[in-house]
């Protein structure tokens, strides 16, 4: 139980420094159109990634501290967190379609 709490705590934190990364990076065909939607999307996508991280943390903290109240607590608070983050997941899609939306509608402005 010890290595498999230690890989998923590592696993996490991995992978909320790779998402946070790639993030930072920036992505292909991003426009001048996309201005404000970007940074509201950096913003929840931080946001999302430190709640990732966090959850790696926890699951580390009760990896060590063993079977008891610590790990109850610890692994209590990943599991809502993790539903948070599947909340905050589907406002993220949801904020994307309603800009690719716009966007197109915009794009098709200008172009008449």
């Amino acid at each position: 139980m010890f290595a498999g709490g230690m890989l998923l705590s590592f696993t996490l934190l991995f992978f909320a420094g790779w998402l946070q990364w790639t993030e930072a990076r920036g992505w292909p065909h991003e426009t001048d159109l996309d201005g404000p939607y970007l940074l509201a999307r950096r913003r929840g996508r931080f946001r999302v990634n430190l709640l990732i991280g966090t959850c790696g943390v926890l699951i580390l903290i009760a990896t060590i501290a063993g079977v008891g109240l610590v790990f109850a607590a610890a692994w209590t608070t990943v599991t809502m967190m993790l539903f948070v983050i599947v909340v905050l997941a589907g406002l993220d899609a949801w904020r994307t379609h309603q800009h690719q939306q716009d966007k197109v509608r915009r794009m098709r402005e200008r172009s008449l």
